[in-house]
């Protein structure tokens, strides 16, 4: 379960490309590609270490124009997707 005062920072040595239509993450030490759609490249763009996770659904709630339920899930589903694959920074 994730903690929603919590705050992501992703990892300093990933390329990312912002793209129409989400973005592109390239981890360069295990050479993968991850694929972001609209609201995981939000979500990413999110995670510099100044946003909590109630924060970023928040956010997400009012540029997306999405219930805050639906943010929250968004968000806790695409953290644990950059944690499970190694994104984020270790705190």
């Amino acid at each position: 379960m994730l903690d929603e005062s919590s705050v992501p920072v992703v990892r300093e040595d990933l390329q990312y490309r912002e793209l129409d239509d989400g973005g592109v993450v390239y981890d360069t030490a295990s050479e993968r590609i991850h694929t972001l759609n609209l609201t995981a490249a939000f979500i990413w763009n999110c995670c510099d270490g100044s946003h909590t996770l109630l924060q970023i659904a928040s956010e997400l709630n009012q540029s997306a124009n999405v219930s805050l339920e639906k943010a929250v899930e968004d968000v806790r589903e695409a953290i644990t997707y950059f944690q499970k694959e190694g994104l984020l920074r270790s705190q």
